[in-house]
């Protein structure tokens, strides 16, 4: 049962990884993806949370995406100048 829990665990964990480095962005909450929030009578104000474009980095995306370039930068080759470090020009 514990072993069955953890890699369900586990499991979520990597789809809501892979979500987050497939769709960085979504929906603002404040304005529901409107770009405007209304006020009072016919009064509209641009969201201040998404500044009217209508979207927002969700929360662990950031880290996810950073994560990602690191380890596609270790793993590339040294440039032609990094490898001839001699020392003579």
């Amino acid at each position: 049962m514990n072993a069955e829990l953890v890699l369900a665990i586990i499991a979520v964990a990597a789809v809501w990884i892979g979500c987050l480095y497939l769709a960085p962005f979504g929906r603002c909450p404040k304005c529901q993806g409107t770009g405007h929030i209304r006020r009072g009578k016919g009064r509209v104000k641009v969201c201040p949370r998404c500044k009217g474009r209508r979207r927002v980095q969700r929360l662990g995306s950031r880290t996810v995406h950073r994560a990602a370039f690191k380890i596609r930068d270790g793993q590339r080759a040294p440039a032609k100048y990094q490898e001839d470090s001699d020392g003579d020009t």
